[in-house]
């Protein structure tokens, strides 16, 4: 049985949707603005990394959330198989980019890279 959403949760879901989406946005536009503007954000090779993140996980924000709310929202894919396959990729490649900078970040972390020189 297929549950179908009545125009209330559509309303609700969409804004919320949106709003997690325009939140994204705008929370990693100010962690990039913060690094490039405050130069004691500069002098940490890790701020660098965060920064790459923010980037990441804009492009995840700005390709990857809105298609995937209009998938959600409209119970199936009403946007065309290129859109469709375009839309796979830039998951694929959006959300693997921002997993991996979160590897190097826990990985390249002060403390890590710290117990290297006391060796």
């Amino acid at each position: 049985m297929e549950y179908t959403y009545g125009p209330v949760q559509t309303i609700v879901t969409s804004l919320l949707l949106g709003l997690v989406t325009v939140a994204t946005i705008v929370g990693n536009v100010f962690v990039m603005v913060a690094i490039g503007v405050e130069r004691h954000l500069r002098v940490n090779v890790a701020n660098y990394l965060i920064a790459s993140l923010a980037v990441a996980d804009l492009l995840v924000a700005a390709l990857v959330m809105p298609l995937a709310a209009v998938n959600d929202i409209s119970r199936g894919w009403p946007l065309g198989r290129q859109l469709c396959d375009a839309w796979v990729s830039f998951d694929v490649l959006c959300c693997t980019s921002s997993i991996l900078h979160l590897v190097a970040i826990s990985f390249f972390s002060d403390r890590h890279i710290s117990s290297w020189h006391d060796r």
